[in-house]
């Protein structure tokens, strides 16, 4: 258990540097915070655009807060968001790791939503991404591309990852990953946005630089807004042409023998995609190997006391996890009764 508040509020110290960094506590008051803002001030941005409100709530909401953190608390700044550059090639590998990361991980979220159809019957409804010309595919990539990879990373993988580093890497990059994924409270993406969360957790702690973490979330939500255009330019060109889209299809006219070669198929292709992931992971260890000593060196002046995780940092982050309950027992009424 933590001493005192006053120590979890500046955990992490040194008199030779002067750095001041967040403690558990103060991670956990942030997102608190920022689920509240996040969960009750919808109504202030009362815009129609959803691209508008939904960059200004990234701005507001997110990054605001963790910015007034940091200034009233006097906190070091570039230590606390690993304001910090790497080689090159680790940005590049980092890109691939992503691309290649998210139809592992897109697997795995549709296994989530097909047991959740199975419980219950059905799915909540998946709010689309409609990026239907140019203009608003720049838009689109600016808002949910680069606002949310700057926003979201400064606030976890910058100050509450770095918080909860006195508990030791791998607790720290749990906390952060479960975190991240139930912020964005929605029940059935939970386990995918965790995942995520935590390959982005991966990358920044390897390279000891938050900019990895937004090339990585900006990465996998700029794929997303650019397979969404593509999806409604393809759709148009087959209305164009006059072409009658099947509004079903019944799998029960294929011979069960087709239905095996085409799982095949596709099986075989994700065992590449998935053998692909663990190479460049591989490739991304090995090439990370002189960042992790560097910053184990420089950790080793003020950090990393390996407590255990004590009340006032459970209690300091209560308020932000019960909000998300209520949201996903809301959720889970809407699924089993409409």
């Amino acid at each position: 258990m933590e001493n005192n508040l006053d120590e979890q509020f500046s955990s992490i110290t040194t008199d030779e540097n002067k750095k001041r960094l967040p403690g558990p506590v103060a991670s956990g008051i942030l997102f608190s915070i920022v689920t509240i803002l996040l969960t009750f001030g919808g109504p202030i941005l009362n815009f129609k655009n959803s691209y508008l409100k939904s960059g200004l709530g990234e701005l507001i909401f997110i990054l605001l807060p963790v910015m007034v953190f940091l200034i009233i608390g006097r906190y070091d700044i570039k230590s606390t968001l690993n304001l910090r550059g790497t080689r090159p090639l680790n940005y590049l590998l980092v890109v691939l790791l992503t691309l290649f990361g998210m139809p592992v991980v897109g697997v795995l979220n549709a296994i989530t939503y097909g047991l959740i159809r199975e419980v219950f019957g059905r799915n909540l409804p998946v709010p689309k991404v409609i990026v239907n010309d140019v203009p608003t595919l720049f838009i689109a990539l600016l808002v949910i591309g680069v606002s949310a990879a700057v926003c979201e990373e400064v606030m976890f993988r910058g100050l509450i990852q770095n918080g909860y580093r006195k508990y030791g890497i791998a607790v720290s990059l749990g906390i952060t990953s479960v975190l991240f994924g139930l912020l964005h409270r929605d029940i059935q993406k939970a386990v995918s946005t965790i995942l995520l969360g935590a390959l982005i957790g991966f990358i920044v702690y390897r390279t000891g630089s938050i900019f990895t973490g937004m090339i990585a979330h900006f990465t996998n939500n700029a794929s997303a807004v650019i397979l969404a255009f593509m999806a409604s330019k393809m759709t148009g060109y087959l209305n164009g042409e006059g072409i009658q889209q099947t509004q079903s299809f019944d799998f029960s006219y294929l011979p069960t023998a087709s239905i095996a070669i085409a799982f095949l198929f596709y099986a075989i292709i994700y065992m590449g995609l998935v053998s692909g992931f663990v190479a460049l992971l591989y490739a991304f260890y090995r090439s990370t190997k002189k960042d992790v000593k560097a910053m184990k060196e420089e950790a080793s002046q003020y950090e990393l006391t390996h407590e255990k995780i004590g009340l006032p940092a459970i209690l300091s982050m209560l308020p932000g996890l019960v909000i998300i309950l209520f949201t996903f027992l809301y959720q889970i009424m809407k699924l089993k009764w409409g």
